[in-house]
């Protein structure tokens, strides 16, 4: 019966190896002096690594800026009170007074205003921007023989976009849909200079010890 009781003992120790592995493993982790104080400790330190890095992220955020300068082609046509989106600087607006403008060469009047009105803001408040009088004498090489605008089909205006402001659309506003197809090539052209507006608001981190 000895034997025989050592044979199952012997049986049950090779069926059940992993068993007896992981209760020495699990008796050995709690019986060493300091385990799980210094595993807390690393997890802490982890933890507040994490968050030093993701606050860190939201300052250097804060500090983005966007250089941009883009020309826009205008084609096909556009219904009257209907509008083109041209720009979207979300999530920056432009931040610095003068640095930021707007070109464009559209259809106009015999009078030489423009058929179509400019909108900035951040969007659904927009307002109606002041983009002057058509440009018309410009100067080639020190001469001035250089025509900028031809009053009735399409004239060349210049205006300042203010900041604060992240959309800029184009709307119709005469009485009749305009082809952009037709002639004077119009165009728009956009330069920007903004300011990221995501985090304003980012904590700032603090150590823990």
């Amino acid at each position: 019966m000895l034997i025989q009781n050592n044979q199952m003992n012997s049986i049950r120790i090779f069926r059940e190896p992993s068993v007896g592995l992981t209760i020495s493993s699990a008796i050995i982790l709690l019986t060493l002096p300091g385990m799980n104080s210094a595993y807390t400790q690393t997890m802490s330190m982890s933890t507040t690594s994490n968050s030093s890095n993701t606050a860190q992220q939201h300052a250097e955020h804060i500090l983005d800026n966007l250089v941009i300068s883009e020309y826009i082609p205008l084609t096909g046509r556009l219904a009257s009170g209907d509008y083109i989106l041209l720009m979207d600087f979300t999530p920056f607006v432009t931040s610095i007074e003068g640095h930021s403008h707007i070109a464009l060469k559209v259809p106009c009047n015999e009078d030489g205003t423009s058929k179509v009105t400019v909108v900035t803001g951040i969007a659904p408040n927009l307002n109606t921007l002041n983009i002057g009088n058509a440009i018309n004498n410009g100067t080639l090489d020190g001469n001035s023989s250089l025509d900028l605008s031809d009053e009735g089909n399409s004239c060349l205006y210049h205006a300042e976009l203010p900041v604060n402001i992240s959309d800029i659309a184009l709307v119709n506003t005469s009485n009749q849909t305009l082809n952009f197809n037709e002639g004077g090539y119009p165009s728009v052209t956009v330069s920007a200079h903004g300011t990221a507006i995501q985090h304003m608001g980012a904590p700032t981190a603090t150590a823990t010890r």
